[in-house]
Parts: structure tokens; sequence; C-alpha cells
């Protein structure tokens, strides 16, 4: 039988929904560990919540998105990067950095310009002064937006889940490094 949405148009709790998730994963995948579905799918609905919460005070404001304002902030707090390093740190495809970064240079917010390494292939990017403006703006908005969304858990507990994230985000031996 297949599994359908609540009908009645309301939002099932957070943790009601994920429960349910759980519940409908084990139907489907025998064998599956609830509690890492439980963790996964948590996790991934507070990063939709914190996704959603910026898009519409960015986008709402800038038509910015979430990965155009990451691009403008990393290149902010390190002057110039390469590229490359850019999308390193970003955790994001170099096509991806570079469409990115096509769209903030049409706007006048970076420049791009060859690495002076020689190396022709680096692409060297550092903010305009609107881009600079911009950012420091947009950092400000955002930042206070972002400690409301905290603001529920405790000063211990947002520690706590920092050191788990950062955990969470650290490759497992052999495997491919994620970011930086």
């Amino acid at each position: 039988m297949p599994a359908s949405a609540p009908q009645d148009g309301r939002n099932p709790a957070a943790s009601d929904f994920v429960d349910i998730v759980v519940d409908l994963t084990a139907r489907r995948a025998g064998g599956a560990d609830p509690d890492t579905t439980a963790l996964v799918v948590a996790l991934l609905r507070a990063v939709g919540r914190h996704r959603g919460l910026f898009e519409q005070r960015a986008h709402d404001q800038h038509g910015r998105h979430l990965r155009a304002f990451s691009v403008l902030y990393m290149v902010w707090l390190y002057d110039q990067l390469k590229a490359r390093d850019l999308a390193r740190l970003l955790g994001m495809s170099r096509q991806t950095t570079s469409a990115a970064l096509a769209s903030l240079e049409t706007a006048g917010l970076v420049c791009r310009e060859r690495d002076e390494s020689g190396d022709r292939r680096l692409i060297a990017v550092r903010l305009t002064e609107d881009g600079r403006r911009t950012v420091e703006q947009e950092f400000r908005a955002q930042h206070h937006l972002d400690a409301r969304w905290v603001s529920v858990l405790s000063p211990a507990e947002r520690r706590s889940l920092r050191n788990l994230l950062e955990r969470l985000a650290t490759p497992l031996p052999g495997g491919p490094a994620l970011v930086g």
C-alpha cells in the first residue's frame, strides 16, 4: 500500500514526522537502522529549514540564493581565493562554483583574474567594492536571523551540536575529503 502525505493540510510535528519517515522506511527497506534514519531525516529537515529561512530573507530582498551568498562570504573572509579552493571550502563542484561566480561577476560583486602564479588554469577571485558592501550588509541580516534560529538551544547545546556536526563533516579514514 503506497504511503501518502497527511491529507488534512497540517504538517506533523517534527518528531512525529521523523517517526513516520522511520516507520515508512522500515516497511520499504527492511534492515535500515531506525536511529540512523531518524538522525539523517532530522538533520536534513534542520538544513532545509535554515536554507528556507535564508532564501526567504535574501531572495526576497536581493534575488540571491544561499550558494551565491556562500561564495561572497568565503571570498570576503579570505580577501582573495583561487576558484578551485573556493569550491573545495564550500564543498561544491567546480562547475557549480564557476556558475555562481559568473552570476556574481555579471552583477558586479566579484572579479575573476588569472592567478599570478603563472598557471593559466588558476583563477583568483576577489570582491569588488560593491561586493564587499553587499556581503557585509547581508551577513549582518543573516547573522541576526541565524542567532534567532539557534536561540532555542542553550549555549552548551550549541557547542555540543557544533562538535557533533564537525565530527560528521570529518572524512572517514580512506574516504574522500568532503571539504577543506
